[in-house]
This record gives C-alpha cells, structure tokens and sequence, in this order.
C-alpha cells in the first residue's frame, strides 16, 4: 500500500499545480486580452474626440470664410452703388461661392417679367425689372 501511496501523491500533486498553473495562465491570457479592450476603447474615444476637434476646426473656418465673403460682397455692393444708381441689393450665395448684385432695370415696362431671364417658350432674352451681375 505504501508503494501506491506516494505515486498516486505524485500524480495528484500534479494534476494540481497542473490545473493551478493553467488557472494562473487562463486568468493572465483574460488580463491580458482585458488591457487590450480597454486599450482599444481609449483610442477609439481618443480618435473620435480628435476628429471632433477637426470637424469643429473645419466648421469654424467655414464660418470664417463665408463672413469675410459676406463682408467681400457687401463692399463689392457699396462699390456698385457707388458708380451705379440703380443697384438694388446683394446677397452672397453660399452654394456657389458668389456675390450676386441686383440692378433695377430703368427700362422695364409694366407687365414684363420681373427678372431678366430667358424665355423657355420662345428661347428668347426677355429684359425683367430686376437683373443680376455676379461677382
């Protein structure tokens, strides 16, 4: 009996610090792989709060551009009515990065098309009351 005793010892003291050692290196590999999420969560917030920061950057340029455009185009006007009487007003169209100043046209008769603009029926040039210069 003696002789089983001390195999069976050491095969149980085995299976043990078997079965430790593999505990200790599965809750190492979940430690490891949990570092790594977090790692990976803090970039990705870090990468979204950078790319915040640049949208914000590009929209307050943005902003910038279109009111020194703005105040572009107002002087633009002011020269216009300066050299001109018949500037209506202007407006600075966003889209397509423009200044459009508006002229009353003095030769415009009552019932004729309150724009100049070509007439799709007729293919024509049709004089309005009111016409456009882009600048």
């Amino acid at each position: 009996m003696k002789k089983i005793k001390l195999p069976v010892a050491i095969f149980l003291s085995a299976v043990v610090l078997g079965m430790s050692h593999y505990a200790v290196q599965d809750n190492k590999q979940h430690s490891i792989e949990k570092q790594q999420r977090i790692k990976i969560g803090q970039e990705t917030k870090e990468f979204r709060i950078k790319m915040l920061l640049e949208t914000e950057k590009q929209e307050a340029k943005r902003k910038e551009y279109i009111a020194k455009r703005k105040m572009e185009c107002y002087e633009i006007g002011q020269k216009e009515r300066d050299n001109w009487n018949n500037v209506d007003g202007q407006y600075y169209d966003e889209e397509y990065d423009v200044c459009k100043v508006r002229y009353e046209n003095k030769n415009w008769r009552e019932g004729g098309p309150i724009f100049s603009m070509i007439n799709e029926e007729t293919g024509e040039w049709e004089e309005g009351k009111y016409f456009m210069k882009e600048f």
